[in-house]
């Protein structure tokens, strides 16, 4: 059994706290950068092994100007989708506090839906395939998943349930009960596991892969299975909108996630199916 009482507060400066949950966030977006920018790199140095024809691949200016701005409807997406499914009632009636990141408080689901907007928006500005994009941000976004769940239990935040495992944690600024690490297994499952097998799906299939969708449906499926299932073991989010059904937000959220991957992977079937 574990006991964790690190400090939420990294260091202070000039007064100003700084948080390791912003520090950890930072990193998590910054290695999802770096990640899509080398494989975009990949795709450009063998576009002629491309199968999808009549699209432009992005300069690496212009998918850096995607990439900034990607990560700021990022974060935008994934607090206001905090605020939205999960603690409406408390910031309709605290609405100072929804800039207040530091807190902690992002929905991934949140910043998926924004995500896909932007990215929709720029394809369609730039005439690129969207699927394309979505492959680079799905492999590139697995890291950062893996990363940022890291800030949750820094920040004791989305525990688990009290138990009696021998994995235990003990979050002392919760209380003194061993709970499931819930945060560490989605960091493993959600993330870390997701990034290794969509880098051995493409390390394998090679470029080829980019543009058919296969990632994105990886992602959402492995993603949306995961969470669902290390929903049962959290302590906190236990109720829905919906009080017939006794599945949590998050749940929900990633049932339509895990249907979202399969859509996309039915409608790589129809494009094989039709260049035949």
């Amino acid at each position: 059994m574990f006991i964790w009482s690190g400090n939420p507060i990294a260091f202070s400066f000039f007064g100003l706290s700084v948080y390791w949950y912003g520090i950890i966030y930072a990193t998590a977006l910054l290695s999802s950068w770096i990640v899509a920018t080398w494989t975009l790199r990949k795709i450009r140095n063998g576009q002629m092994y491309l199968t999808i024809k009549n699209t432009v691949i992005p300069s690496k200016e212009d998918f850096d100007k995607f990439m900034f701005f990607a990560i700021v409807w990022t974060v935008v997406g994934a607090r206001l989708g905090h605020v939205i499914f999960f603690e409406l009632e408390y910031y309709l009636h605290n609405p100072h506090e929804i800039i207040m990141l530091r807190n902690g408080g992002l929905s991934f689901h949140g910043s998926v839906l924004a995500l896909t907007l932007y990215t929709s928006y720029f394809c369609k500005k730039r005439n690129v395939y969207w699927k394309i994009i979505l492959d680079v941000l799905c492999l590139a976004g697995s890291l950062g998943v893996g990363i940022g769940r890291l800030a949750n239990f820094v920040n004791q935040e989305l525990y688990g349930k009290v138990c009696t495992a021998n994995f235990a944690v003990i979050f002392s600024l919760v209380d003194q009960l061993p709970r499931y690490p819930t945060q560490l297994l989605e960091s493993f499952f959600e993330g870390l596991l997701n990034f290794w097998l969509l880098i051995i799906v493409f390390r394998l299939k090679g470029i080829v892969i980019i543009g058919t969708g296969m990632l994105t449906s990886i992602f959402c499926i492995v993603y949306s299975s995961a969470r669902f299932i290390i929903e049962f073991y959290k302590e906190v989010e236990t109720i829905t909108y919906f009080k017939c059904i006794s599945l949590t937000v998050g749940q929900i959220l990633s049932i339509a996630l895990f249907l979202f991957g399969i859509f996309v992977l039915h409608s790589r079937h129809l494009y094989a199916c039709r260049k035949r």
